[in-house]
């Protein structure tokens, strides 16, 4: 993207969120370290960006980045094999470093570890099947519900990650009973999800978001999207319940920055207009995570 058309973006880049980059240290290779993404954030008038690792917290992390820079990098936790998997005692220890949102398993979901074509890490293979928060009769398991209430009771936002759409609409429609107010649904057209338009509007209408992620019109995710493929998804669930972000941070692809850039310019030369794109950088983000 060369200057000029940033130039004609900035004014949307400002005030806007990335509610998904991946940052170093972690055990993929990142462009950035969570300092330099939120410098290049802040450098940029961004609001704020949310920081994932699939192994381990990114809480307390970003806490030092507020404390040091005075920039809202928000952070979690990702329930994944390596922090227990399905573990209410990690929700809580991260409710102590003032944690944002906690992300359902990823590359050891059951549903990952069956339909993901790449997978990652050795230790996957070895997750004896993977996490599911679903019994054998199709129902919510007992720790699962534990979970949900603890996330309830500290006020974090559910990220989905890579549980199927069944196990997602079931998770969304007990947890909105219990108290949870926010979801995310990451990526739902990868090819290990791939959501229909009925299954978006499904769970849309039960109260989540859809976080729509450029990194999945790449080579690294195997071009599971188009833009076109975002457009009718926004037309089908409408902006209010749909959020723009990355997943960026990988070394494979541009740095997270360029990413959200040139998504934002695509969106708007699908003809997604800057009210919408604003809805879903700016407005919809800040309502999940409750900034001003």
């Amino acid at each position: 993207m060369t200057s000029s058309e940033f130039e004609s973006i900035a004014h949307l880049v400002e005030d806007a969120v990335d509610t998904h980059m991946h940052t170093a240290p972690g055990a993929f290779p990142r462009h950035d370290t969570d300092f330099s993404a939120a410098r290049k954030a802040r450098q940029q008038g961004m609001r704020a960006i949310v920081t994932k690792n699939h192994h381990f917290e990114t809480a307390s992390r970003a806490q030092n980045v507020r404390d040091e820079l005075g920039f809202d990098l928000l952070g979690g936790i990702t329930l994944n094999e390596w922090v227990g998997g399905l573990n209410p005692h990690a929700v809580d220890g991260v409710a102590n470093f003032d944690a944002d949102i906690v992300w359902m398993p990823t590359i050891t979901a059951a549903n990952h570890l069956e339909n993901a074509a790449v997978q990652m890490f050795e230790a996957e293979e070895e997750a004896k099947g993977g996490i599911t928060v679903l019994d054998d009769d199709g129902e919510l398991t007992g720790v699962t519900l534990d979970v949900l209430d603890r996330i309830a009771d500290h006020e974090f936002v559910i990220g989905l990650s890579h549980l199927s759409p069944r196990e997602s609409i079931a998770l969304v429609d007990e947890a909105t009973d219990r108290g949870v107010e926010e979801f995310l649904v990451q990526h739902p057209h990868a090819n290990f999800l791939n959501y229909s338009l009925d299954q978006m509007r499904t769970i849309t209408d039960l109260g989540a978001t859809l976080e729509f992620h450029y990194i999945c019109t790449s080579e690294m995710m195997g071009n599971a999207a188009t833009i076109d493929d975002y457009v009718a998804a926004v037309d089908a669930v409408g902006p209010e319940n749909a959020v723009m972000a990355t997943d960026g941070g990988a070394t494979a692809n541009p740095p997270a920055m360029e990413q959200f850039k040139r998504f934002i310019r695509a969106m708007l030369e699908a003809g997604v207009s800057e009210s919408e794109v604003e809805t879903m950088i700016q407005e919809n983000p800040k309502r999940i995570f409750d900034l001003d």
